[in-house]
């Protein structure tokens, strides 16, 4: 039987909103302490927001609490016993490429299995809490020769469910020190977002659950509630999202913003690859699926189905160099690269115009978006589908002659490629592309002789 043709229109008169700038990213674009440094590649994909966690693993001794703060026992108030030069510079190089700042206040992961060191619960909660509050200070104030960095979203720790990487408190000890230090810092200054608590999880007596309900019954300040997903389909990632809004709104939340700051493909093994026992074979199987066209119209499906959700700020994890990135060690683009660059295109074209809906269940997302050029974008991932052929028909073009219509491939063999350019007639036209799972297209068109 023959797999039938997906029919999917594209209607460029008609607007419906702008497209979401959903592509913000964990770490910056310095790695090795130094050596190598990516800021181009950053400025090209111009990240919305850069979540500042597991920092160290790029530059050692930045931006985790006990790296600025080395002596806790020291008096908070002296200028002198902060340290806050090499995160002073890591954030100035991710400013420099016109991305904003989420300031993970917290540490680092911890993957040693030998015993664990920055991660236990501070021993005075004020006192971390006045830490904090003078490290805003540093940044958004201009204390202890400062800046005025404006940054606006503080988030208190990473990951805080139980003892293992990040936190060997309890919850308990979780939901205690951040009411003391959401209080603390909105005390200092109403105006800045204080959120938290990078969960993994939604529904009954969850943890990000029994964080609402501290929070609710404490009155602990709640301005962006953070959670994280990784996974082998976007479906996942869609449904959960929704399935946080409704958490958020049951608890008397409804006004919380919704960050997804952590999310990745997770390879076909799962977690796998962070088993004790994991080989090399594995780590190098992980890394291509993660890397790879899988990985990489994963990546642009979800950009694509998150439009239409909850979410109001998005962070991969992560843009640099390494196994989770979209660059090798040498700064060379992977595939999942070319999928945020075929994002970053369709920013170009900003504002969103009507298309078939999307259903994150048939494995192929459709996006597209118009300039004041005037130019259309559009961004046509399959991640899964079974079909194979679509006929996408563009109507309502809105400019008058000749159009020029330019399409890009990414597959098994092609990293955002140019694989055929048209003259369009009229306004209405069809566009047949084949194109057997997993791949993407990126398809720009513009009144002929504007090229």
């Amino acid at each position: 039987m023959p797999v039938p043709i997906v029919k999917l229109e594209v209607d460029l008169g008609t607007k419906v909103g702008l497209i979401r700038p959903l592509n913000g990213v964990n770490l910056g674009p310095i790695q090795m302490n130094g050596w190598l440094d990516f800021s181009d590649t950053y400025r090209d994909l111009k990240f919305s927001y850069t979540r500042l966690h597991d920092c160290a693993y790029a530059v050692p001794e930045t931006v985790d609490v006990h790296s600025i703060f080395p002596i806790f026992d020291a008096d908070p108030q002296d200028p002198n016993n902060y340290r806050f030069a090499i995160t002073d510079d890591y954030i100035q190089s991710i400013l420099d490429t016109g991305s904003q700042i989420i300031y993970r206040l917290g540490e680092t992961i911890e993957h040693y299995t030998r015993r664990k060191y920055f991660i236990y619960p501070p021993k005075d909660y004020n006192k971390w809490a006045t830490i904090c509050v003078n490290i805003i200070r540093h940044y958004n104030e201009g204390w202890a020769n400062g800046f005025h960095h404006n940054i606006r979203y503080w988030e208190i720790w990473n990951e805080p469910w139980g003892p293992g990487g990040c936190w060997m408190g309890t919850k308990e000890d979780y939901y205690s020190l951040y009411e003391t230090a959401a209080k603390t810092i909105k005390a200092h200054n109403p105006n800045l977002m204080v959120g938290g608590p990078s969960s993994a999880g939604v529904g009954p007596e969850t943890f990000g659950e029994e964080f609402l309900k501290h929070c609710r019954r404490t009155g602990a300040p709640l301005d962006f509630y953070t959670w994280h997903m990784y996974a082998l389909d976007p479906v996942p990632i869609i449904e959960t999202s929704a399935a946080v809004k409704k958490m958020l709104v049951r608890y008397g939340f409804q006004n919380v913003e919704i960050h997804l700051n952590e999310w990745n493909y997770l390879p076909s093994e799962g977690w796998l690859f962070n088993h004790p026992d994991k080989t090399t074979d594995v780590i190098r199987r992980a890394i291509g699926e993660i890397s790879g066209v899988n990985g990489a119209v994963f990546d642009a499906a979800t950009l694509t189905y998150m439009q239409d959700s909850p979410v109001d700020i998005a962070n991969f994890y992560w843009a640099r160099d390494g196994f989770w990135g979209l660059l090798d060690q040498y700064g060379a683009a992977r595939k999942n690269f070319y999928a945020f660059k075929a994002f970053r295109l369709m920013l170009d074209t900003p504002y969103r115009v009507q298309t078939t809906s999307n259903n994150p269940m048939t494995g192929y997302a459709l996006l597209a978006g118009l300039s004041e050029a005037p130019r259309a974008g559009i961004l046509l991932s399959n991640f899964r589908a079974r079909e194979t052929d679509f006929a996408l028909t563009v109507k309502n073009w809105p400019w008058a002659g000749k159009s020029i219509c330019k399409r890009y491939l990414l597959d098994y063999d092609r990293n955002l490629t140019m694989v055929g350019q048209d003259v369009l007639d009229g306004e209405n036209a069809t566009i047949n592309i084949c194109m057997p799972p997993p791949a993407l297209s990126y398809i720009t068109i513009m009144p002929y002789g504007n090229e």
